[in-house]
Order: C-alpha cells, then sequence, then structure tokens
C-alpha cells in the first residue's frame, strides 16, 4: 500500500479486518510481527521516535477536555507539540475550521455537537501541521450534513500536500477518495480508485419488480441461493446481485411467474467488497 503526498486514501473493511492495527503500526504504537514499512522514509519499526513528529493522528474514540472551550482545548494541544507561536497557530485553526463564526472559539466543548466535537478532534491533529494525517473512523455516528462537512474539510487538507488516510464504513465517503484499499483478515484485497474498482467489477445487477406476494418459505430460498451474490427486499421489488447474466436468468427461474418488470441497476463498490467478502471466506460457489 502508497500514500502519495496530497493523496485521500480510503481504507475500508469489516470490523475486525484489522484497520485499526495497521493504522496503529503505521504511527509506531504497535509493533508488526512481521512485513515492513516505511513512513516518510522512515521506517516504522525502527525509526518510530522520528514518524510521530511527522504525523497527524485522530482515533475514534477521540479524547477532549470537554470542560474547556474549543480556543483552550487548540491552545492546550499546539503546547503539548512545542509550538511556539501559540496564539498565532491557533488563530489560523480556528479560522481554518470556521470555529471563528458565532463565537463558537469560546464554547465550552461539553455543550458542542457531536459534529463540531469531531471537526475540533481533526483541527488538534492538524495543529503541528502534520505531512500525513491517519484517522480512525472518524465520522462513525455523526449526521450524514456533519459527515459531508467534515470530509470538505479533508479534500482542503488533502490539496494542502497532506497525505490523508481515513478508514470509514460508509461508501459515500469512499467514493470521494482519490484511491480505497479493502483489508479483510489482514490481507489486502483491492488498492485502486473507487472508479476502476467499478469498472473493473464482472458483477451485475438488477431491480426485479414482483407481480405477486412470495411466501417467506420461498423468499428464503431466494435469499440463500447461490447464484444471488447479493439479495435484498426493496418495497415490492427484490435487489439482486450476481456474477454473471447467466446466474441471474438462472435465479428469476427460482421466482417463476412472480417475477414482473426487470430492471438493470448499478453496482455499487458495497457489492463488490460484499462479494469479495464471501469469497475470501469461502463461501462463494463456483459454477
Amino acid at each position: 500500500m502508497t500514500i502519495e503526498p496530497g493523496e485521500l486514501y480510503g481504507f475500508l473493511g469489516p470490523n475486525g479486518s484489522g484497520k485499526t492495527t495497521a493504522i496503529r503500526m503505521m504511527c509506531g504504537l504497535v509493533p508488526p510481527t512481521s512485513g515492513s514499512g516505511r513512513f516518510m522514509g522512515f521506517d516504522i519499526v525502527r525509526q518510530s521516535a522520528k514518524i510521530k513528529p511527522l504525523l497527524g493522528y485522530m482515533t475514534q474514540h477521540f479524547s477532549l477536555y470537554t470542560d474547556l472551550t474549543v480556543r483552550e482545548n487548540l491552545e492546550f494541544t499546539a503546547r503539548l507539540f512545542g509550538i511556539r507561536d501559540v496564539r498565532g497557530r491557533v488563530n489560523e485553526l480556528v479560522k481554518q475550521f470556521a470555529f471563528d463564526a458565532d463565537g463558537r472559539d469560546r464554547q465550552i466543548v461539553g455543550t458542542m455537537s457531536g459534529g463540531w466535537k469531531q471537526r475540533l478532534a481533526l483541527a488538534c491533529a492538524m495543529a503541528h501541521r502534520p505531512r500525513v494525517l491517519l484517522l480512525d473512523e472518524p465520522t462513525a455516528g455523526v449526521d450524514p450534513k456533519a459527515r459531508e462537512a467534515f470530509w470538505d474539510i479533508l479534500q482542503e487538507i488533502a490539496a494542502s500536500g497532506v497525505s490523508v488516510m481515513v478508514s470509514t464504513h460508509y461508501m459515500d465517503e469512499a467514493m470521494r477518495s482519490h484511491k480505497i484499499a479493502y483489508v479483510l483478515y489482514g490481507k489486502l484485497l483491492v488498492d485502486d480508485s473507487p472508479e476502476r474498482v467499478l469498472a473493473q467489477s464482472e458483477l451485475i445487477a438488477a431491480q426485479v419488480h414482483l407481480r405477486r406476494k412470495i411466501d417467506g418459505q420461498h423468499e428464503l430460498k431466494l435469499a440463500h441461493d447461490p447464484r444471488a451474490v447479493r439479495f435484498s427486499r426493496l418495497g415490492n421489488s427484490y435487489r439482486i446481485v450476481a456474477r454473471n447474466r447467466d446466474d441471474v436468468a438462472s435465479w428469476l427461474e427460482l421466482l417463476g411467474d412472480a417475477a414482473g418488470e426487470i430492471t438493470p441497476i448499478d453496482v455499487s463498490l458495497e457489492d463488490i467488497f460484499f462479494h469479495l467478502t464471501l469469497k475470501q471466506q469461502g463461501e462463494v460457489t463456483q459454477f
């Protein structure tokens, strides 16, 4: 895996796949059991002390002083990093992260919404002007509007030349990345741009409108048929993802005369990663 300067890199994978462990190894917080890596030219094992001043790290469960104001949190962080002009740097961060509106920089952090706390945690991670920013599921539990605003900021940071790596479960966030990686059980399965991942997939998807109601036992059979890479119900229709048209045709035979209009639809990144996970787990039957 290589992250270039100015690149926004989405890091994806199911829970327990190794994302957090990988990020902590990159930070020099956890020694790898095997393999190697370099961070800005420094070995992540032997030279971790030289790495830490160059990176910003934001965990999913970030720590802020909730009884202090936004500005006081930023000042404290700036002093921890040994920044000489603390006031000047804090003023820059307040403006960059839009805390200057409505006196928000004087607000007690404990009274802020989750989205603003998240933004403050990012500002703290950027206090010392890191060359690389590592974010571990920073938008978990945040509303869609706050997530979008957060990613607008990340794109601005990347445009300034900072390498940004973000682990996430949200596919809309993955689509905003320059490149994405998908890891499962410590194995890297995908490392490419989201556009190329979608273009190279051979999966096909269709929405099948129903002429009549399907009983539960029949629907269960449809859902677990091995030709259906992914199956879901959408109101009065089914969404089916398969490896090829023949598999779709065979699956439709199981549906019989209940199948109405069939509409081709786009395959999503989530469909592709779902299929990769099944293949890795040995649950996909090859025909």
